[in-house]
């Protein structure tokens, strides 16, 4: 009966198709040594480090192997063995289930010599192999022999390969591991290659815990033209003091328990629930992703903040020279069992989008180049995060989308915290809640002017020319802005409408289908009351059709109509509609209450504070159990006549430290926010109608903000 032949190339294929890179086949390498349960591991470079010469020699102290392990597990393809026994004697979460790592020094060199010694064994093992017979296309596999010798210990002896090689990193010689020599390197490797492997290294475990211990080490071995960078690899003690901390774990239900700590404030602890997205969540309602923990170190990369940084910690580095350093490390990487997982944290990999996060709102939000960030998760804890087939990078789905947004809710936590302290050392005189154009203002200095000149009358004409284009300009920007705002509500209206207006059209489809089915018949008189009833439902969900766009027309891009006498519950009625699908969707209770009163205004105006408020509420409302999730909105007269709309909710509410901010432009708690939303409704309010948008105690133990109307009502 036929059975499957491979080709000796399905090895070759194996080590250099699905190992990405050299770096990354050295990094598998160095992770068998972790699964042998190594203390430490020795890369040497030797020899001319071209194409066809060279040698890279990789040895551990693990646990080592018999002739009978080589030609029973190591020996197999794919071995089931890792999958059978995920922890090692010492208590290790094995890295390597697939049994095909060992293939990527395939891709390193020509040949390969293996000679391993278990600990307390007598004997050693060797075992040759000569990778440029699995490149030829005419060898089946099982016509290539590997020759395993079994021999009394000869190099993990005195006078030995293994023993020379410890004694020349200065550590004192292992009784057992394994030592890989790699001859004919299949490239060649120049400082940058180097550099570049160092790097990596240095990044390859987990950060040292509380007391800076590492269980393994990672030791680089260099020809005397590179031996600068050769040495224990160790992360650079110049950014082990950031100016902005922020470390803790999230649980598997989304509660993430986290620490901060930013110049001139105690760290402090901080507790958010994160992540309610539905598709984020397991049937249980825990996170698909599974519990993880991180670690964040944010730097200022201005040349004020970098000299007090450098200045502080006794660093004698350039601005540019830590900008580099900071390069070479900056990124969020994500650590499975202690080792890492590539290409998160690589330069130039911006897997939470933070640099286009930082696009809309470059004074709160951090890039990616300010980050040295890890993010720790486990094979067992975390099944959802399996690795791509190149080794490289997480499967997309639930579990990663989820990973990926709660990891953006916490960095926002700490981006809300620098806001506030960035703001309160450089400027603590300055008033809060300044509007978006206050500072567009030169009437201080025109004064200032006329005063010191006063009889310069070409110089008056200048100055006052300025403050009517900046006038007209500010009126301008503000037209803008205006008209921005109502294309941003009307995005966020368009799933919405489309919902809505869908599921009407099918009703009014299968409605009229029904009724040609009915008149097409002979005596299409006995259907007339049935067909009666079947358009007066056409006529219905065709009334709610035009009252569906009706609500939507107002944030079009039409030119503004005049304000006119409406009646302020309707109106805010219209607009709680708009939303209705979204807060059933969300599970919240909407109620509208109060007096009513009939007031002169732009329906649309009104309309857009409440959508973007009612918006606001929606959104965080997710961060509470369903069932307890209320918005209500009640309109008040004032005593001293000013009408008065509260809108409050029964979410997370407001913390107290960012409390005072939130009216800034551009500050956002939101993972995305603009940072512009609340900015930009109290410049309207305050524009239209004399207002002001205040943030109020809440009644249902949520946020509550109240608009002031004291104009035209």
């Amino acid at each position: 009966m036929p059975t499957l032949r491979p080709r000796a190339r399905l090895l070759h294929t194996i080590g250099t198709e699905l190992i990405s890179s050299e770096t990354v086949a050295v990094v598998e390498l160095v992770k068998n040594a972790y699964d042998a349960d190594a203390n430490c591991v020795v890369l040497r470079f030797s020899g001319e480090l071209r194409e066809g010469q060279g040698e890279l020699a990789v040895l551990d102290d693990g646990s080592g192997m018999t002739a009978e392990t080589v030609t029973g597990i190591w020996l197999e393809i794919a071995t089931p063995h890792r999958m059978r026994a995920r922890t090692t004697p010492r208590g290790r979460r094995v890295l390597g289930e697939k049994g095909v790592g060992r293939f990527a020094a395939a891709r390193l060199a020509d040949s390969m010599t293996l000679i391993s010694r278990q600990r307390g064994e007598s004997s050693e093992v060797e075992v040759r192999v000569d990778w440029r017979q699995f490149r030829d296309p005419d060898v089946y596999l099982d016509q290539v022999e590997l020759d395993v010798t079994e021999r009394a210990a000869e190099d993990f002896h005195d006078g030995g390969r293994v023993v020379a090689l410890w004694e020349r990193v200065d550590l004192p010689s292992r009784s057992g591991g394994t030592l890989l020599l790699l001859e004919g390197l299949t490239r060649s490797w120049e400082e940058s290659d180097l550099l570049a492997l160092r790097r990596d290294l240095s990044r390859l475990i987990a950060p040292p815990d509380a007391d800076g211990n590492h269980d393994f080490e990672i030791v680089l071995d260099l020809p005397r033209e590179f031996e600068a960078l050769a040495g224990p690899i160790e992360p650079p003690t110049e950014l082990m003091n950031p100016p902005y901390r922020l470390s803790g774990s999230v649980s598997a239900d989304g509660t993430a328990d986290l620490e901060i700590a930013i110049p001139g404030r105690a760290p402090y602890r901080h507790h958010v629930e994160l992540d309610r997205n539905a598709q984020h969540r397991g049937a249980d309602g825990t996170l698909a992703s599974g519990p993880f923990s991180i670690d964040l170190r944010v730097y200022d990369r201005d040349r004020d903040a970098i000299s007090q940084l450098t200045a502080d910690g006794g660093l004698n580095l350039s601005t540019k020279q830590f900008r580099d350093l900071l390069d070479q490390r900056a990124g969020v990487s994500v650590y499975r069992d202690g080792f890492r997982v590539l290409p998160f944290g690589e330069r130039g990999d911006d897997w939470l989008t933070l640099d286009a996060r930082r696009v809309n709102n470059p004074r709160m939000r951090l890039s990616n180049s300010q980050i040295i960030g890890t993010v720790s998760i486990s094979a067992d804890e975390n099944p959802g995060l399996r690795d791509q087939t190149n080794r490289e990078g997480l499967l997309q789905g639930p579990a990663y989308d989820g990973l990926r947004d709660a990891v953006t809710e916490i960095i926002a936590e700490l981006e809300s915290a620098r806001l506030e302290q960035r703001r309160r050392t450089r400027d603590p005189e300055e008033p809060r809640g300044r509007g978006l154009f206050d500072e567009i203002d030169i009437t201080d200095v025109a004064e200032a002017v006329r005063r010191s000149h006063p009889n310069d009358r070409a110089l008056a004409a200048v100055v006052a020319n300025a403050e009517r284009r900046i006038s007209a300009g500010v009126e301008h920007v503000r037209e803008v802005l205006a008209r921005y705002q109502r294309l941003a509500t009307l995005g966020r209206l368009v799933d919405e409408v489309v919902h809505d207006g869908q599921s009407s059209v099918g009703r009014i489809r299968r409605v009229t289908r029904d009724a040609d089915r009915m008149l097409a018949g002979a005596d299409a008189c006995e259907f007339r009351d049935e067909a009666v009833g079947l358009v007066s439902t056409v006529d219905k969900q065709a009334d709610y059709l035009a009252q569906l766009f009706k609500r939507i027309a107002p944030f079009g891009g039409r030119r503004r109509g005049r304000p006119k006498k409406v009646s302020m519950l309707e109106t805010i009625n219209s607009a709680v509609d708009v939303l209705a699908s979204r807060a059933a969707k969300v599970g919240a209770d909407v109620t509208v209450g109060g007096v009513d009163e009939t007031v002169t205004l732009d329906p649309a105006e009104l309309q857009e504070v409440v959508i973007n408020l009612l918006d606001n509420s929606l959104y965080w409302l997710q961060h509470v159990p369903k069932g307890s999730r209320h918005v209500e909105l009640k309109v008040e007269r004032l005593d001293d006549g000013a009408l008065a709309l509260v809108i409050d909710d029964s979410g997370p509410g407001v913390p107290p430290e960012i409390r005072e901010i939130i009216f800034e432009p551009y500050f956002s708690s939101k993972p995305n926010g603009g940072g512009l939303g609340l900015a930009i409704v109290g410049e309207r309010v305050a524009d239209a109608y004399g207002g002001v948008l205040d943030l109020v105690d809440s009644r249902l133990g949520g946020a509550a903000f109240r608009v002031t109307f004291r104009r035209r009502v």
